[in-house]
Order: structure tokens, then sequence, then C-alpha cells
């Protein structure tokens, strides 16, 4: 991280020594105050205030002066005014989007350089007050920059405000962030960053530090669960549960808890959890399709063992199922789950036909005709979800497989063989532009 910080900083003065009008570094320091308190007067001067960036890196960049404090103050000095500017534009217009986001940190590592350089109590006091005006300042841009999408770009900016605070805290000067409240704020939204940013070590001593400051919020377990998870899946499964237990009510815990359950195949703790889940969020649909898979895993692994309890799963899925589509007719996943259900159930009556094939006696081949009647109308039930969920999706891979194969069983060769084109069409990656059975409508 100090190296990141040192390319930053060295990033701040590369871009401060571009086009300078003045080459003389005391004089382009003089005029790079003058400037600023150009701009100061009439706030419309944002050119002399750019002008002012550039002048003060050249003083910043010579040898001499950028060992004095004072040139350090000064660029912070210059870049706080760019914040000031976004502060007084955003109250004149409710639409306006902060122009200078990054000047908030820019400012910061000048001071904090001033303040390395200070030998003077005086420039000390200045470049630890000027830091402090930037705590509001840097911690919104921080959460413009986390909503824009950069986790990480927010991490950075969020890690300074703490480390503000830290560093007036050390001098006896009194930080913005007073209370424990707004520090345990400032402490969440670094850890939260680092955490969508997916850098786990930079997340967990925030989170870690929350948890001892005992925080109150379910936030605060999921982010400890996805940390430890990326640690050790048997101190993640501790903390969920240590969540659930604190907050019982909390929907966001309850879902970790179900996606926990689905990747380590905990089918029992599912069930449970799902209903749970569904008493607490009745119209999710993705609940409801979640149980039904659920119920339809449980029927594929006891349907060659217990006839009885497979025809319970089997109907408990398609209740699920059914439940989901009430909510949300067109829900391509409900839809095909409901077709693929009745698809397996026949699949296992083919593996059955194939035993019975081999007797040829008179009540065999009896045995055998029946079976195959019955496989074909469970074929024929899943045939018209299939056909609905092509009518949603004609692209999905999977409804052509069934289809190609539901249509083959039927001797339906000339269709069969459209889904197959269009099967290949899909391996090609290519897209099909219009459902077959809208088509035929």
């Amino acid at each position: 991280m100090k190296r990141l910080l040192v390319v930053l900083f060295l990033a701040v003065v590369g871009l401060v020594t571009a086009d300078a009008q003045e080459t003389n570094p005391k004089k382009a320091f003089k005029q790079a105050k003058r400037n600023r308190s150009a701009f100061e007067l009439d706030n419309a001067k944002v050119d002399e205030l750019k002008d002012a960036v550039k002048l003060v890196g050249v003083a910043a960049r010579d040898q001499e002066m950028g060992e004095l404090s004072e040139v350090w103050i000064e660029m912070g000095d210059i870049y706080s005014a760019f914040l000031e500017l976004d502060y007084k534009n955003s109250l004149m217009d409710e639409n306006y989007k902060s122009q200078y986001l990054q000047e908030a940190n820019k400012a910061y590592m000048a001071y904090k350089k001033g303040f390395e350089l200070a030998d003077k109590s005086r420039d000390s006091k200045l470049a630890l007050e000027g830091m402090a005006g930037l705590v509001q300042s840097m911690s919104n841009s921080g959460i413009t920059v986390l909503q824009a999408g950069d986790a990480m770009g927010a991490y950075n900016i969020f890690k300074n405000v703490l480390d503000i605070d830290a560093l007036l805290s050390e001098n006896g000067i009194d930080s913005p962030l007073q209370g424990e409240e707004a520090k345990n704020n400032q402490l969440f939204l670094a850890g939260y960053s680092a955490l969508i940013g997916e850098q786990f070590s930079l997340a967990k001593p925030y989170y870690t530090q929350l948890k001892d400051n005992n925080y109150d919020d379910p936030s605060l377990y999921e982010g400890l669960y996805k940390i430890a998870l990326s640690e050790s899946p048997e101190t993640a499964s501790a903390i969920l549960e240590e969540g659930r237990e604190k907050y019982p009510d909390d929907l966001s815990l309850l879902y970790a808890e179900i996606n926990h359950a689905l990747q380590n195949n905990e089918i029992g703790t599912l069930e449970t959890k799902l209903k749970e889940a569904i008493k607490k969020d009745p119209k999710n649909v993705s609940l409801y399709s979640t149980t039904g898979s659920v119920y339809d895993r449980l029927f594929q692994e006891t349907m060659d063992t217990d006839a009885a309890k497979a025809n319970s799963y089997f109907d408990s899925a398609k209740v699920y199922f059914e439940k989901g589509l009430e909510l949300d007719p067109d829900n391509v996943d409900a839809i095909y789950s409901i077709g693929a259900l009745f698809y397996n159930k026949a699949a296992q009556g083919t593996q059955q036909l194939q035993e019975l094939a081999d007797d040829l006696s008179s009540a065999g081949m009896k045995k055998y005709d029946s079976t195959k009647a019955e496989v074909d109308k469970i074929f024929d039930q899943a045939l018209p979800y299939f056909q609905k969920a092509e009518r949603v999706n004609p692209s999905d891979r999977n409804t052509l497989i069934a289809l190609k194969e539901i249509y083959a069983r039927k001797n339906q060769m000339d269709v069969s063989d459209i889904f197959s084109a269009r099967l290949e069409q899909i391996e090609r990656g290519e897209t099909i532009a219009e459902s077959y059975f809208k088509s035929q409508d």
C-alpha cells in the first residue's frame, strides 16, 4: 500500500507540471498563490485555479523548494478549492455531478507531505487543519466513486479518511469523525469497498474492528462470512450461524445461508431454510424455483430406490414450480423446470423399456407396451412446458435439446430436425431470432 501511495503521489506531481506558464520555481509559487486568491474572490476564474495547479507543481518539483512545507500546503489548498467549487455547484444545481472526485485525495497527499516536511508548529497545524477540512468531501467523493463501480478507488479514498482521523488524533486535533457511529460508518465503507473489490485481506481488518466495536448491523456478518469463506469454509459456516442467531429475521443472511447450503449440497438444510425464506419473502419467484429444484434433486436421487418417496418429491417439486409461475407466468426457469421434471421421470421409464425389450414372452411384450404408453404419456406432459419455454426464449440450449428428443420419439422427424438445426446454430454462437411455436400460432 505504501508503494501505491508513492505512485499516486508522483502522479499528482506529474499532473501539475505540464505546460506551466512560469518556469522559475519561486515566481511560479507566488503566482500559484495569487491565482488561488483570485479564484476565491471570484469562483468564475476556474482557469486561473487550473493554472495554479500547474504552477505549484513547478515549485514542488524544484529540488530546493520541494523541501518546503509551505509549497505542499499551498498545493493542498489549491486542490481543496476545487472541492469547494464542487460543493457550491451542487447547492445551485441538484442535478450537478461532481467534477473533481480525485482532488480530495490529491489535496490529502499534498497536506500530508507538507506535514512531514514542516519544521514549524504553525505549518504542522496548517497541514493538519487542511486535512481535517477534507474529511467530509473525501467521504462524499468515495461514495460517488463506489456508486460508479470503482470499488478499489473508493477503498483508497475511505482508507485515507481513516488515516487522516488517526493522524489528527495523534496530534491532539479534533477529527470531523466525532463519535463512535461516525467512525464505525467510515470503517464499514472502507471494508465494504475492499470486499466488493474482492480484496478480502484488505477488508478483514476493518470488519474485525467493527465486530470488536459491537457494530450493530447484519451486513457485518455477511461481510465476515465472505471473508472467512475465502480462507476457511468451516469458519465461514460458524460465522454465518452466529449472524443468523443474532439477526434471525434478516433476509440477506438467510439467503447467504441458503447459498452456502446449495454450494455444499446440504439438501436437508436447504429444504428447511427455503421454506423459512418463502414465509419471509413470499413474492420472490426464485425461492419457489430453488425449492422446486431441491425437491427435483431429491426425486432423482430416490426414483430408483424408493418409488413412493420419489413420487412425493416429484409432486412437491411440481407444486413449488407452479407457485413460481403463478407469480410470474413467463418465468422461463420455472416453465423449463416443470418440463424437465416430467422429462426426467419419462427418461427413467425408457431405462425400464430397455430391460423389458429382452423379454419376448407374451407377458413381457404386454408389459413393454403398457410401460411404453405410460412413458409416452409423460413425455407428452413435458412437451407443452418446453413449447412455452421456447416461446419465451427460443435460444435456450437445454429447451432445444428436449424438443429435439421428444419430437424424435414421436416420430415427427421433420420437427425434430428443425430443432436439431437450431441447436447447431446455438453451438456456433448464433441466436435464434424467432420462436418456432410463435410462428406456428
